[in-house]
């Protein structure tokens, strides 16, 4: 009895509490929603305005047929004006790019929420949000965004863009917006066309499209189990990326990475996944869509030119037609199936040479080269024979390996201009070459 009296009264104090109540906004809330509206615009503006230097903004904009492209705008704000820069976005605009800064006028407003809208034309911003570009396609920018949130340090702002709700997002600048924009242009030199994503324990092929700042990740989806390319769309940072676009793999989730600029790495900040170089090997063992292409060689190494001026003098002593000086042009011409062609005078019908080479990869910065002892020309004669064996045994040997150290002369690891093969068992004897190189240097001495 006790136990029914008790409930019997708490249902009764329920049904008095709300006969009092009125279901209004009003009582709902302790706030009027205008003021509450007023609040949100002033929290916002007090995380906007504190701050001495401004705000980089990485905004979404066009691109034909492709994921969103993320521009990076370094932004100094006045109370009312604001003042954008020269950067890696703007250079490509005809009637801008030779601008030292552009300004022009934004606001807050309420509209569902707050909003921070860019009010006045501004020839370095809205160009990317105008319609009658030729290449929008109705793929145009924003100019108008939402912001939904702000992180509990209150140094970077989320929000989306009011009309195409692509990501948006803005990072408090701890130096002054040129040097910012600069640096973070910067990062672009390092984001290489060939290298790996490592996750999960899992070496995938990777590249930046750094025109589109998309990256593409390469791996096979678990429905299907084919190999496909998926898009991240990515914006610069001072010290590496931001990707818009999360990068999503077997239960890990990257959202920004580091940039070692020595090593030319970009590494999750939580170390769970990581952009390297591809393995130098890789460029001339595994060569995927670049098989076949030509690597030309010049910078011969003193033991390899003394080996040329025999080549020379055996030449000039044949007996045939043939100068010494007409032998200028060679490359490699690699297949990714174990196998790369030594080719001199590329090009030149009769007077081409082709010894087939075998290859492996020993590890990512060595190779082993060996002559198959095979030659390919139009003629009947042998031009090893008559010379070209210097030349052919200073690179590849018929009955032993030659391994080679391949070391990056110039640009960084993530993005190497040139290699050099160094012969491990004799220094001395080196070839340098250009990496997807098409047209020959003039001569093997330049």
């Amino acid at each position: 009895m006790k136990k029914i009296s008790y409930l019997i009264i708490v249902a009764a104090a329920v049904l008095c509490a709300l006969s009092a109540c009125e279901f209004k906004e009003d009582n709902l809330f302790d706030v009027e929603p205008a003021t509450r509206q007023d609040r949100w615009m002033a929290d916002y503006r007090r995380v906007f305005n504190n701050n001495e230097y401004g705000w980089a903004l990485y905004v979404s904009t066009p691109t034909y047929g492709r994921h969103p492209s993320v521009g990076v705008f370094a932004v100094r704000f006045e109370p009312t004006m604001c003042t954008f820069y020269p950067s890696a976005s703007t250079r490509s605009i005809p009637y801008a790019a030779g601008l030292d800064s552009v300004q022009s006028s934004y606001s807050f407003k309420m509209d569902n929420g707050v909003v921070l809208s860019f009010d006045t034309y501004n020839a370095f911003f809205h160009y990317y949000s105008d319609q009658s570009q030729y290449f929008a396609q109705d793929l145009q920018g924003d100019f108008e965004f939402c912001l939904d949130r702000y992180s509990e340090n209150e140094d970077t702002i989320f929000g989306h863009g009011k009309t195409k709700g692509l990501p948006f997002f803005m990072v408090k600048m701890k130096q002054p917006a040129p040097d910012y924009q600069t640096e973070s242009d910067h990062v672009t030199d390092y984001a290489a066309y060939d290298c790996v994503m490592i996750c999960a324990g899992d070496t995938l092929p990777c590249r930046f499209l750094s025109g589109y700042r998309n990256v593409a990740v390469y791996f096979a989806d678990e429905e299907d189990g084919l190999v496909k390319e998926h898009l991240y769309s990515y914006g610069n940072l001072t010290n590496g990326i931001y990707l818009m676009e999360n990068f999503v793999y077997k239960g890990v989730t990257v959202v920004e990475m580091q940039l070692d600029f020595t090593s030319g790495e970009f590494t999750d900040i939580h170390g769970k996944a990581k952009i390297g170089p591809k393995p130098f090997s890789d460029y001339l063992c595994v060569m995927e869509d670049y098989d076949n292409w030509f690597f030309g060689y010049s910078g011969l190494g003193t033991w390899t030119q003394g080996e040329y001026e025999k080549l020379r003098t055996a030449m000039d002593e044949s007996g045939t037609n043939y100068s010494s000086k007409s032998w200028v042009y060679q490359c490699f011409y690699p297949h990714a199936n174990g196998t790369l062609d030594l080719v001199f005078n590329m090009w030149y019908g009769a007077d081409e040479v082709t010894f087939p080479l075998d290859i492996k990869k020993v590890d990512n910065t060595h190779i082993a080269l060996r002559w198959t002892g095979k030659e390919r020309s139009g003629r009947s004669f042998s031009f090893y024979d008559m010379g070209l064996k210097y030349a052919v045994d200073a690179i590849a040997k018929q009955d032993d390996w030659t391994t080679y150290e391949i070391s990056s002369r110039e640009g960084n690891p993530m993005n190497p201009v040139g290699f050099e093969l160094t012969d491990v068992s004799n220094p001395d004897n080196s070839i340098y070459f250009e990496k997807n190189f098409r047209y020959y240097h003039g001569s093997i001495w330049e």
